[in-house]
C-alpha cells in the first residue's frame, strides 16, 4: 500500500469516527458533542483520533453524572470468560485480573500516565535503592493490620513467580531487607523500571498477609484464602455464574490528589459487584437490555443503535489500548523461516482484518507497534512492512523459503471473538499465494495453555495489551509464547533498562522496533477500540484502559 493510500484511509477514519463520537454522545443525550471542532480534528493523524476516543468519552461521562456521588446498591458487570483464579500475582488473564485488583492491592501503583504513585505503602526512590513502607491504617480483610513482613513475604513470593520481576528487579537485586520499618531493595546497578513494574496492575507487586504468601509459595490462591486490602473483598465464586465481591468498610482510601486512573482515590461506592462470565457479546447486550446486567463490555458495533434507542441504556466508547495480532512458534516447525513469516505479513490487508476484528472502521486505529497510538512510545516504524499488500512479493518470499505446502497449524478461540474472526480472515488471504492453514480453535483456557507448547502450534491468535513500559511486552521475554530469541532484541532491552533518559530510552525502542520487523516474530493487525454498553443509571466509570468500578456508582 502507498504512502498516499495510506495517509487517505486513516483521514478517513479520523472523519468517520468523530461523526461516530457524536452520533454515541448525542445518542447519550450528551451535551459535549456539540462542541466538537470535526473541521479542526479532520487533518490530525490516527493518534490524534484514538486520543479523542479516551477524552471525549471521559469527559461525557463525567458531565453524564448528575448530582453528588451515591453510596449504596449492587453493580452487576460482565466479563469475558469464568478464570480459574483471582490471584492476580500470579494470572495474566484480564478477565481475573479485573474482579481480582479490586480485592488486591499493588505495594505502590500508576496513574494512567505511568507515573508513580504510593498505595499500600508509601516509597522513596534513588537509582540503585527503593524503600517501601507500610502506610497507617491499612489491613487485610481479616482485619489484621499489614506488616512490613508481610510486604516482605510478598515480595519474595513475586520475585520467584514473575518473570517480569525477575527481570526488572531481581536480576540486578544485591539485597532486600527490613530495616526499622521498611523494606530496603538495593541494586547492583541503577534500576530504572523497578518501581514501575511494583506498581503495575498486570502481575505487580501485590500485597498478601504473610502466611498466604507461605502457604502458596509458587501456586495459585484458593478462593477461600483471597485475602487482600483492596476496596472490595471475596465474597464467592460459582463456576461460570458468577464472581460476588463486598464492599470492606474498613477500607482506607489513598489520597493522591488529582492522580488518575487506578492512582486516584478508591472509594467503593456500591455495595456488592457482581462479575459476570459472558462469552457472546450479543448475549451480554441482551442482558443489558432486559436489566439482568447494569454494564456489558464489548458490545458489537450492530447493536449501538439499538442500545441507545433503548430507555435506561446508552453506549460509550473507550480506548481499549489491546492489540489484535498473532504471535509465530519462533523455537519448531515451519514458521521458524523468516521468509515464509514476511511471505505472510506481505498478504496481509490490516483493514480489512481490523474491520473483521471490530465490525467497524470507527472502532479501530492501523498501529504496526505493541504501544498505544496514545502512549509517549508510540512509533509507526515498520520498515514499510505494514499493511503494505504485495503479493508478488509474498509467493517470492514463499519461494526463498523451505515451506512444501503443508497445514500450519494455527491455534485460536472464539472466547475472544475477534481473535478468531481475524485467524479466518487470514487464512484466505494467504491462500491466495498458496499457504494452507489448519485453524484449530479451542476455548480460552486451552489456547493459554498449547500457546505454552511449542508442539502445538504454528502461530496463535494474541491479544496483546499496552504496557506502561514497551520492555514490559509480553513476548519479548524469552520464555513466553513463541519462544522468541533475539541476540539483538537482548542487546536492545538491555540497553533500555540500564538507561534513564526518556529520549535515549526511545531512540532505543525505535531500533528495537526495526528488530522486530526484521525477525517477525509477531504481527500486529490494529489496535482495537471498545464499544462499553451501559445502564444510564451507572456514573463515573473508570479512566483510563484499566476497568476498575470502585469509583462507579448508582444513580436513584
Amino acid at each position: 500500500m502507498k504512502e498516499g493510500k495510506t495517509r487517505k484511509r486513516r483521514l478517513r477514519r479520523t472523519l468517520a469516527l468523530l461523526l461516530a463520537l457524536i452520533t454515541v454522545l448525542s445518542g447519550c443525550g450528551s451535551s459535549s458533542s456539540g462542541s466538537t471542532d470535526t473541521s479542526a480534528a479532520a487533518g490530525e493523524s490516527a493518534a490524534t483520533t484514538a486520543a479523542e476516543v479516551t477524552s471525549v468519552t471521559g469527559e461525557s461521562e463525567e458531565a453524564a453524572a448528575s448530582g453528588e456521588a451515591q453510596y449504596g446498591g449492587d453493580l452487576r458487570v460482565t466479563i469475558s470468560s469464568d478464570p480459574a483464579s483471582l490471584d492476580v500475582m500470579l494470572e495474566d488473564v484480564v478477565d481475573a485480573q479485573i474482579p481480582g485488583y479490586h480485592v488486591f492491592e499493588t505495594a505502590i501503583c500508576n496513574d494512567a500516565s505511568g507515573n508513580i504513585y504510593p498505595q499500600v505503602c508509601t516509597y522513596e526512590e534513588t537509582d540503585t535503592q527503593v524503600i517501601l513502607k507500610v502506610r497507617d491504617g491499612v489491613t487485610f480483610h481479616n482485619g489484621n493490620a499489614v506488616t512490613i513482613e508481610d510486604v516482605e513475604a510478598s515480595a519474595v513470593r513475586w520475585l520467584a513467580n514473575v518473570s517480569s520481576a525477575e527481570t526488572y528487579v531481581g536480576s540486578v537485586l544485591e539485597s532486600m531487607e527490613i530495616v526499622d520499618d521498611t523494606l530496603v531493595f538495593t541494586f547492583t546497578e541503577p534500576a530504572p523500571l523497578a518501581t514501575t513494574v511494583m506498581a503495575f496492575y498486570d502481575q505487580g507487586l501485590y500485597i498478601m498477609p504473610k502466611e498466604i504468601c507461605e502457604k502458596y509459595p509458587d501456586s495459585k490462591i484458593a478462593d477461600e484464602d483471597l485475602i487482600g486490602t483492596g476496596p472490595y473483598k471475596f465474597v464467592e465464586h460459582q463456576a461460570d455464574r458468577y464472581i460476588l465481591l463486598e464492599k470492606y468498610e474498613d477500607y482506607q482510601p489513598m489520597d493522591n490528589g488529582d492522580a488518575t486512573g487506578m492512582a486516584a482515590a478508591r472509594m467503593g461506592y456500591v455495595d456488592h459487584i457482581y462479575f459476570y462470565p459472558v462469552s457472546d457479546k450479543s448475549a451480554r447486550v441482551n442482558g443489558l437490555l432486559t436489566g439482568e446486567y447494569d454494564i456489558a463490555i464489548g458490545a458489537p458495533q450492530n447493536m449501538i443503535d439499538q442500545i441507545n434507542a433503548n430507555e435506561g441504556t446508552e453506549v460509550v466508547l473507550k480506548s481499549d489500548e489491546i492489540f489484535a495480532g498473532l504471535i509465530f512458534n519462533y523455537a519448531e516447525g515451519a514458521c521458524t523461516d523468516v521468509n515464509l513469516r514476511n511471505a505472510i505479513l506481505a498478504c496481509l490487508d490490516m483493514d480489512e482484518l481490523m474491520l473483521a476484528a471490530q465490525g467497524s472502521e470507527d472502532l479501530y486505529v492501523l498501529n504496526p507497534g505493541v504501544m498505544s497510538v496514545n502512549s509517549k512510545w508510540y512509533t509507526d516504524e515498520s520498515l514499510g512492512k505494514y499493511n503494505n499488500v504485495d503479493l508478488e512479493a509474498a509467493k517470492e518470499y514463499l519461494e526463498q523459503s523451505s515451506y512444501d505446502g503443508e497445514e500450519l497449524v494455527f491455534i485460536t478461540t472464539k472466547d475472544n471473538d475477534y481473535f478468531y474472526k481475524t485467524a479466518l480472515a487470514l487464512s484466505e488471504m494467504v491462500a491466495e499465494i498458496g499457504i494452507n492453514i489448519d485453524l484449530q480453535v479451542y476455548d480460552n483456557a486451552t489456547l493459554k495453555e498449547y500457546r505454552m507448547d511449542s508442539s502445538k502450534y504454528d502461530m496463535c491468535s494474541v491479544g496483546l495489551s499496552s504496557k506502561v513500559d514497551p520492555t514490559q511486552i509480553s513476548f519479548l521475554e524469552s520464555g513466553w509464547a513463541g519462544f522468541y530469541e533475539s541476540e539483538q532484541k537482548d542487546t536492545l532491552i538491555a540497553q533500555m533498562k540500564a538507561e534513564t533518559d526518556f529520549d535515549k530510552r526511545y531512540e532505543l525502542w525505535v531500533e528495537l522496533t526495526k528488530v522486530l520487523y526484521e525477525e517477525l516474530p509477531n504481527i500486529t493487525f490494529g489496535e482495537r477500540l471498545m464499544v462499553l454498553a451501559k445502564s444510564t443509571s451507572v456514573q463515573n466509570i473508570y479512566d483510563g484502559t484499566q476497568k476498575f468500578y470502585w469509583n462507579t456508582w448508582i444513580e436513584e
